[in-house]
C-alpha cells in the first residue's frame, strides 16, 4: 500500500525548515559561533553545594581519606610544608611522632565523612578520626582558620616536604633525629 504524501515524515531539509519555521517566534539566535574550547569552558565542574561554590571550578590539588575509605576529602588550597610533632598527645594518637600539614578550611572538602569522630584532646583543640578503622586524620585548633592533616593520609604528597620538628622536650628516647631540620622545644609559630 502506498502512503499519501500527506502522511509521509518530512526529512533532513524539510524538516529542519519545518520546525524553524515552527519555533522562528519562540527562539531568537544569538549570532554567534560557538567553538569547542567555549562550550569546554561553559562546563561547570565540581560540586554545586552552598559550602562549596568557591571550589566548583578549581580542581583538587590533593585527595585522600582513612585506611577503610569511610572518610575521604579533597584539598584545593596550598598546603603547608610538613612539620613533626613529638608531643605525648600525638604519639598516643598516631603510636609515635606524627607528620602533619595544614591548610585553611575553605579550601578543605569532605566527599565522605559516615566514620568522622571528633575528639576534644585539650580546651584549645579537637582531633578527628575515622570510628571504623582507628585511622587518626586530623588535628584542629579551636578558632583557627585551618585544618591540620595526617601527611599519611594523603594519596599523594608530591611537592610537600618535612621542614622542621616540635615538640622535641617531649620526645622520647627510643628514636634518634639527626637530620638538620630546625628543632623546638615546644610549639612553633608555623604549629601544626
Amino acid at each position: 500500500m502506498a502512503k499519501s504524501k500527506k502522511n509521509t515524515p518530512a526529512l533532513g531539509a524539510d524538516y529542519s525548515n519545518k520546525m524553524r519555521s515552527r519555533y522562528a517566534e519562540k527562539v531568537k539566535p544569538s549570532g554567534k559561533i560557538y567553538t569547542k574550547s567555549d562550550r569546554r569552558e561553559n562546563r561547570v565542574k565540581g560540586d554545586m553545594k552552598e559550602d562549596s561554590k568557591e571550589n566548583k571550578f578549581e580542581e583538587a590539588r590533593y585527595q585522600g581519606g582513612c585506611l577503610c575509605g569511610a572518610v575521604k576529602f579533597e584539598i584545593y588550597g596550598l598546603m603547608r610544608q610538613i612539620i613533626n610533632c613529638h608531643c605525648g598527645q600525638c604519639r598516643r594518637t598516631h603510636g609515635h611522632y606524627a607528620a602533619y600539614s595544614s591548610v585553611e578550611k575553605s579550601k578543605f572538602k569532605f566527599i565522605r565523612d559516615t566514620g568522622l569522630k571528633w575528639f576534644r584532646s585539650s580546651d584549645k583543640a579537637k582531633r578527628g578520626f575515622c570510628q571504623e578503622c582507628g585511622a587518626s586524620l586530623f588535628y584542629e585548633r579551636i578558632g583557627e582558620k585551618n585544618i591540620s592533616i595526617a601527611a599519611g593520609m594523603l594519596d599523594s604528597t608530591a611537592g610537600l616536604k618535612t621542614i622542621s620538628h616540635i615538640f622535641m622536650n617531649d620526645k622520647p628516647d627510643y628514636y634518634l633525629i639527626e637530620d638538620e631540620l630546625p628543632k623546638y622545644k615546644q610549639y612553633h609559630d608555623n604549629g601544626l
